[in-house]
């Protein structure tokens, strides 16, 4: 079994949430996590994930956080794996994120870097409307997230697993707390 980790706008692979669940898979010692740095471009980002997918034939699952957890939706029903999104972005989120056309710098890295106007565009790519299987994806929101309206994701994909607190944060506080249940679903 693979494991891919797939991290939001503007993080990276060194983001606290990727360091605890690499952290808590190696203390597993087995399972193969994978944590690619993904690009800035969507489709890029999508190719890439495509690509590492198809060259890991084993059984595969995603976890995504935020604009990663955008990417797990659609990956996980164009090849129907099992994932886990936390705090995601959804398709309903997707006209408020033109406030993103900018510069940025990242996190973790701080690299600069431009998200383009066709960057934006490219997202709507990959909404998709819902899971053929929603069984398969378990959803952890926290509604006090400052960034996304949590609320909209429920409503967006209801029929899947959702573990839901009235409190919290975009970055999901307390997220080690649910790595056994996160590991246990993926696995």
């Amino acid at each position: 079994m693979n494991l891919l980790y797939l991290h939001g706008f503007n993080s990276s692979p060194d983001s606290t949430k990727a360091i605890i669940f690499q952290s808590f898979v190696k203390k597993k010692n087995s399972e193969s996590l994978l944590v690619p740095s993904l690009p800035i471009s969507p489709k890029e980002t999508i190719l890439l994930l495509e690509e590492i997918i198809e060259e890991n034939k084993k059984e595969i699952s995603l976890i995504g956080s935020s604009l990663g957890g955008f990417y797990a939706a659609y990956l996980a029903e164009k090849y129907k794996l099992k994932s886990v999104l936390i705090n995601p972005v959804v398709s309903s989120h997707l006209k408020n994120m033109k406030d993103l056309i900018g510069e940025h710098e990242n996190y973790n890295t701080g690299e600069k870097y431009f998200f383009s106007k066709s960057n934006f565009k490219e997202l709507f790519d990959y909404k998709i409307k819902r899971f053929s299987i929603p069984l398969n994806q378990l959803f952890l929101l926290q509604l006090g997230d400052e960034v996304l309206d949590q609320k909209e994701t429920l409503k967006y994909y209801k029929g899947s697993l959702f573990l839901v607190e009235d409190e919290g944060s975009h970055k999901f506080d307390n997220f080690e707390k649910y790595l056994p249940l996160i590991y246990d679903f993926m696995t």
